[in-house]
């Protein structure tokens, strides 16, 4: 009779949910928001948890903007049932309020946090260097004064600016902060031609 066989074929279907369960992850969080005030990187942990009864591997890790970041890791990495996985994703502070997205590649599907920095990072303080100097003998026969920088340790002077005859004094705002310059000025006849170097000043930028 064929009653035989339909009693391994019920035992297959009834046996079958077991191992045909799906498992799936579950984030501790779907948003992430930082507030580095201090101007430092902030950081806020995440977990990875396996829900189900299969292992889940969790293939890669990508951040939509270069602000967020995880610390160096190794992937992939396969979780068994239950089995979590921490991190602490962390955000530079920029000029301006930053979003982004971590997207979480797993053999079970991808998953994403929204991520958002609302501090901004402190610019550094702008500097600038002003220069005097005093109007040489005969100045009658000048006509407009160079100045004249070189990085410290260099020979190699660029000219910067001038100004007329009129005026011996010079303002320079393109200075870096943590460098160090060497200023000198030169007087220019209306010929063209130029004096010997003023004496060397050197400044240091904070």
């Amino acid at each position: 009779m064929k009653n035989q066989i339909l009693l391994p074929l019920a035992a297959m279907l009834i046996a079958s949910p077991a191992w045909a369960q799906n498992s799936s992850i579950k984030l501790s969080t779907t948003a992430l928001s930082f507030n580095g005030s201090s101007g430092n990187v902030s950081s806020q942990p995440i977990t990875i948890t396996v829900t189900g009864t299969r292992p889940v591997t969790v293939q890669s890790i990508s951040f939509s903007n270069d602000t967020f970041f995880l610390p160096p890791f190794k992937l992939p990495v396969t979780l068994a049932s239950g089995q979590s996985y921490s991190g602490q994703v962390s955000a530079r502070p920029q000029s301006t309020p930053q979003t982004g997205t971590a997207t979480i590649g797993t053999d079970a599907g991808t998953f994403t946090v929204s991520l958002s920095e609302t501090a901004t990072a402190q610019q550094p303080a702008a500097h600038s260097v002003s220069l005097t100097w005093n109007a040489p003998a005969g100045a009658n026969a000048v006509d407009s004064y160079q100045v004249e920088r070189a990085a410290a340790g260099s020979t190699q002077y660029a000219v910067i600016g001038s100004t007329t005859a009129a005026s011996t004094t010079y303002s320079d705002d393109s200075v870096q902060s943590g460098q160090t310059y060497n200023y000198e000025v030169r007087a220019v006849d209306d010929q063209g031609n130029s004096s010997d170097p003023s004496n060397t000043i050197r400044l240091a930028i904070p």
